[in-house]
């Protein structure tokens, strides 16, 4: 059985230019969704610090976007669709400039994302459904990143990590002009910190103790 995911790993992981005070808005956030999830309960407090209102004229890692175009899996078909779909940026920021001259291009890797109340609709029939939206908010699932109500449309998302893909640089680069309409939300210490645990946890988890 693959173990859940464990929040509590993030501390470790603190990079050592943080502030005393940034590490400690980091160590508080913590506190907060360790008592909430240790007592059962889920609490809409215990994701504070997790969006930046900073409005940067870039894009950064774990950016959330608007409107990509996306090839969408059709099961009944077996085909791919060309769709949209709102997204989180998974490469690294410095990968999406390009004035950052390199031998071998790179192009940007995003996952989508959907809005939880859109999700929560789609299983509505399947068993253990509430079993299942906690295990999501408590960020225990280890392919599924929970995304909190942002303060731009107050809407809260999931991201599936194992539904990667990638879209060129060059057209992302494109939004720029708009970026204040194309730019759902950016992550703040927490957010982010939490943001690539679950990648790292999910792409890049440890052998287990059985053969496969």
């Amino acid at each position: 059985m693959i173990p859940s995911f464990d929040f509590t790993m993030i501390e470790h992981l603190f990079p050592d230019y943080l502030t005393a005070t940034e590490k400690g808005r980091l160590l508080l956030a913590l506190e907060q969704f360790k008592d909430a999830y240790t007592k059962g309960k889920w609490s809409g407090r215990i994701y504070s610090h997790f969006y930046t209102q900073t409005a940067y004229e870039y894009f950064l890692q774990g950016d959330l976007i608007r409107e990509i175009r996306y090839p969408d899996w059709n099961n009944e078909g077996k085909v791919f669709e060309r769709t949209y779909t709102d997204a989180i940026i998974l490469s690294n920021t410095c990968d999406l400039d390009l004035s950052n001259i390199r031998k071998a291009h790179k192009q940007v890797v995003l996952a989508p994302i959907i809005e939880m109340q859109q999700y929560i609709e789609a299983i509505s029939n399947e068993q253990g459904v509430e079993d299942m939206i906690t295990s999501i908010k408590a960020q225990t699932t280890s392919n599924i990143l929970y995304l909190p109500p942002n303060h731009t449309n107050g809407k809260d998302y999931i991201c599936h990590l194992d539904k990667a893909f990638w879209f060129p640089t060059e057209e992302l680069h494109s939004y720029l002009s708009d970026i204040e309409q194309t730019r759902i939300a950016s992550l703040d210490y927490f957010g982010y910190y939490l943001f690539l645990v679950k990648l790292s946890y999910h792409f890049c988890r440890l052998p287990e103790e059985k053969q496969r």
